[in-house]
């Protein structure tokens, strides 16, 4: 019985290692979802800590009036990983092409099918899926980030303009 995976094979290059290209990107967007979390902690934190204040008996009270700073600011340049990963997802149609051109030599074959399209449909649809994944993917971890930061912040602490500076 055919393998479910082995289907994918037919969206990349012909002797491409598409297992890899697929288990980096999955490398990538984990790496970019954990600096994500990371950079929007090292913004968070801080500006949560900054609600408190400490009394003469060591105790920490929440000060009535204070605000954290609007998301957009707090979220900063998180999603950085994922831009970089679907600029590296953008660029690797060339290497594909360049494979079937110098690696494999079978553009000349593959321009002489039938379906003359089949070979930029290998060059750019394996990548443009995985592009499409990372997107979502970092536009999930912006909705997640978002609930974090209405989770974490007391009642009554958010600022009137949560979205201020991105003209929402």
């Amino acid at each position: 019985m055919r393998n479910k995976w082995e289907s994918l094979s037919r969206l990349f290059p012909m002797g491409w290692p598409w297992q890899n290209e697929i288990m980096l990107t999955a490398a990538a967007l984990g790496l970019s979802a954990l600096t994500a979390m990371g950079l929007f902690l090292s913004r968070l934190t801080p500006a949560l800590n900054a609600l408190y204040e400490r009394t003469y008996q060591d105790e920490l009270v929440l000060v009535p009036g204070r605000l954290v700073p609007p998301y957009p600011q707090i979220f900063g340049n998180a999603l950085l990983g994922f831009g970089l990963t679907a600029l590296c997802l953008i660029l690797l149609p060339i290497g594909h092409f360049l494979w079937h051109r110098w690696g494999a030599r079978s553009d000349y074959l593959m321009r002489r099918l039938p379906r003359r399209q089949e070979l930029a449909k290998r060059c750019i649809t394996g990548s443009a899926l995985l592009l499409v994944i990372t997107v979502l993917m970092g536009l999930v971890m912006f909705g997640l980030l978002f609930l974090w930061y209405q989770a974490a912040t007391p009642a009554g602490h958010l600022p009137p303009d949560v979205w201020a500076r991105t003209g929402g």
